[in-house]
Parts: C-alpha cells; structure tokens; sequence
C-alpha cells in the first residue's frame, strides 16, 4: 500500500529521555486545551462523523491510497484534535454536579471492513460495526471457517482482560432527528437500511490514553475499558449500556451543545431523574508549545496492529496467488500512535517496527544508516541493546523472505505474536513481498 499519510512534525532523531509510564511534566504537554463555542464544537463534530462515514455521498472511499489518507485524517483528528471525555451520572442532592473526566487518546488501531474494496479479515464484523460513530464494546468471538472474515457473538461482551473498546467506522451514520431538549447525544444504535449495497464496518480500538488531570497513563484495551467503567461508577459493560440510569442503549459517541445539532429518537429524559453517564469525543482548540525537548510529541508514528498473526488453518502459502488477504493485511500500518516513549508495556515489537518506519524514511541510508537501533531507542522508550536485538530479528527475516514466511502460516504459526524475536522475523520476511 502507498503511503501518502505526512505527520505534523519531522522525525526527531535525538530527543530528551522520559521514563516510561511516568507522567510528563505540566511543560513537556505539546498541547494545551480550550473550551470553543458550542457552534464550533458542533461544527467540528459534524465534520468528523462525515469523516468517519465511508458511504456518504461524495465520501465515497474505492482505493487503497485514499484509505490510507482517510484513515491518517482520522487519527490525527483523535490524537490531537479530540479529547475522550466521561461524564458521570448526577445524583439526586449533587451539589455541585461531578466533574466531567477527560482523556487524551494516545494510541489507536483501525479495523476496516469494505466489500469489494478493502476487505480486512481482522475486523470483527459485528452488526453493531454496520453504524458509525457508536460505541462498540467487543463482543466474544466464534471461530469463523472462513479464514477471510471474522466473527463475533451476538449477545455476549468479552470479559476479563480481554475487553476492548471501538469507535465504529466506515458504515452509514445513524438515522437522525432533531430535538428541541438542552445538550443530548444519539439514540440507541440501530443500522440504516441496506439496499443490497456493499457492507461497509470496522472499528477504531482505543488502546491507550492519558487521563489529563493525573496525567496517568492507561495502556492496553481492557485496563482502558476498566477505566471508563470506573469513571462512570459502574461495574459492568452491561449496566453501563443497557442500564436505564446510565447509557440506556445509547452508544453514541457525539454530544451536541446545540439544540438545533443534538440528536434523538423518542423522548427527553425527564428533569426530575438522574442525568445518564456518558461517554463521548470533545473538540478541543490546541495550541503547540513547540519546546526542543517535546517535539516528538506532535508526531504520529503508525505502525501494524497488535495480536495479528497468520496461524488461521485456512491461510494459504506465499506460493498461492493472489496473496491470502491475511498475509496482505498482517503488515498494514494501521495502529497510530504518539508519544511512543510512554507506550512501553504492551505493543514493543510494533511500537519499535513504527519508529524504525519513521526512521528509515526520515533518512536516505533506510536501514542501513549507521546508529539506526541506537536512535529508535532513542525515540521509543526501548533500550538501547533491545532496539539492536529487535533490529537483528527484524533483518534475519528479511534475509529468509518468503521461504521463512511460509513457517509462520498456519496452525504452526500460533503464539508467534507474543514472541518478539518470532514476530519480528516475521514481518522482516513479510516486508519483502510484492504487496
């Protein structure tokens, strides 16, 4: 696939070091946040849920190219142009209402689903993957027999550690009406009607954020899922979704400031009951501080998603063409992130292919320029000997190209994504085909 996707910054090569996982001092922030009016809020919501609608007219999306640019557009937008804000449920005698919590998105992987187009077998294709600009909590998986697609259950959420969070995209927005009540969000999802049109899903997976008061840093999709429920005062997916004190089924991601914009199928909630919880993406105004020690803060890096391997039994060989839509979508840069120092206890092998990536590019030597290792280090948080490690697997991989790929295809291919040295090889060998 083409790259078209430019970050706001160049590459920084030498950068000042942060411990991983500790917060950033109040000056290192590349943005500071301010509260815009409620027609431009609702101005900028707008735009971004058209974005986020693959099938809108004269949205359209057909080639991979302008995918790559919408989906950069997307993530930008969510990295530094939104916040992720809860607010929790007022109870009777609150005085003064609970403080809204707000976070900062860090780290996001796309899953995008386009019959005909852009047919990504990774995506879940859950009913609820059909609406864009919902809340999508995952639901758990069935074994699909067709190795080209995915398959969730209908009814029940995983649980455990293995929760997880999407913004939907891609499909039709939600059918909407106006509303003469006070600031509101979307009624509960329900997919537009379908003319025998192409199935256009996917979801935006948040993976970390930063809570913007502490400053702390939740990494990995169901520690974040845990964080919402905690916010909103819930213990439970279920309750927070379905209960009638808290979302109600309305898993709209947008709340309009603006009578005229807000959206609503069926009545007000009463005045003299609690507010619902919500939970929904705020525009903020930024401005750079632009410091020498904080400039990688502006950069999105991408990289490919995390967990994906090709162990599916129904995943052919590089020797089978066209290519398995499984080994042509493993490599895909489609996990966005910043501040890479900060992401360091999930995700390492991708967070180091996507600064290497950065790298690379930002150098006409690619990977052969001296120090190379030494100045991922630098710029992810990874130490210095384990960049030169991951590095090494990286081109052994490279060096074995298809012939090695093909030992990672198939049931003998299982576990290779918690194996860093094995997945490296991987997509070192993987990096070599004609994709």
């Amino acid at each position: 696939m083409a790259e078209k996707r430019k970050s706001d910054k160049v590459y920084p090569m030498f950068v000042k070091r942060t411990k991983p996982n500790a917060p950033e001092a109040s000056h290192s922030n590349a943005t500071e946040s301010t509260t815009l009016d409620a027609v431009t809020s609702d101005k900028l919501l707008r735009e971004f849920e058209q974005l986020l609608d693959f099938s809108s007219v004269g949205g359209g999306v057909e080639g991979e190219d302008e995918i790559a640019t919408r989906l950069y557009r997307i993530a930008r937008a969510l990295l530094h142009e939104f916040r992720l804000v809860v607010r929790p449920p007022t109870k009777s005698g609150d005085e003064p209402p609970p403080e809204d919590v707000e976070f900062q998105i860090l780290e996001a992987e796309f899953y995008l689903r386009l019959d005909g187009c852009h047919e990504d077998p990774f995506t879940h294709g859950s009913e609820e993957q059909k609406v864009s600009g919902r809340w999508y909590f995952h639901r758990a998986p069935r074994f699909s027999k067709d190795s080209t697609r995915s398959a969730t259950s209908t009814t029940e959420y995983r649980g455990g550690s293995r929760k997880g969070l999407d913004l939907t995209f891609g499909g039709a927005l939600a059918p909407q009406l106006p509303s003469s009540s006070g600031p509101t969000s979307a009624s509960p999802s329900r997919a537009p009607a379908i003319n025998n049109e192409p199935q256009r899903m996917g979801g935006i997976l948040l993976r970390s954020i930063r809570e913007v008061k502490s400053k702390k840093i939740i990494s990995g999709p169901s520690l974040l899922v845990d964080r919402i429920l905690a916010a909103s005062g819930v213990g439970s997916i279920q309750e927070l979704v379905h209960d009638s004190n808290n979302w109600a089924g309305n898993t709209s991601a947008f709340v309009f400031a603006s009578p005229t914009e807000a959206k609503i199928d069926g009545a007000d909630t009463p005045s003299n009951t609690p507010k619902s919880t919500a939970l929904f993406l705020k525009p903020i105004s930024t401005t750079s501080t632009a410091k020498a020690d904080n400039v990688e803060a502006d950069t999105i890096y991408y990289s490919p998603r995390i967990g994906l391997e090709l162990s599916h039994p129904g995943t052919t060989n590089t020797k089978i063409h066209p290519l398995h839509p499984r080994i042509r979508f493993l490599p895909k840069r489609y996990r966005f992130f910043s501040r890479p120092h900060l992401l360091t206890v999930n995700g390492r092998a991708q967070t180091f292919l996507g600064v290497l990536h950065a790298c690379v590019a930002a150098h006409p030597s690619g990977l052969d320029k001296l120090g190379l290792s030494r100045d991922v280090a630098r710029l992810s948080g990874i130490k210095e000997a384990t960049a030169a490690k991951y590095l090494a697997d990286y081109m052994a991989g490279r060096d074995g190209g298809a012939a090695l790929l093909d030992t990672f295809v198939g049931p003998k291919g299982k576990g290779v994504a918690s194996s860093p040295a094995s997945y490296l090889k991987m997509m070192g060998a993987i990096s070599t085909l004609n994709l």
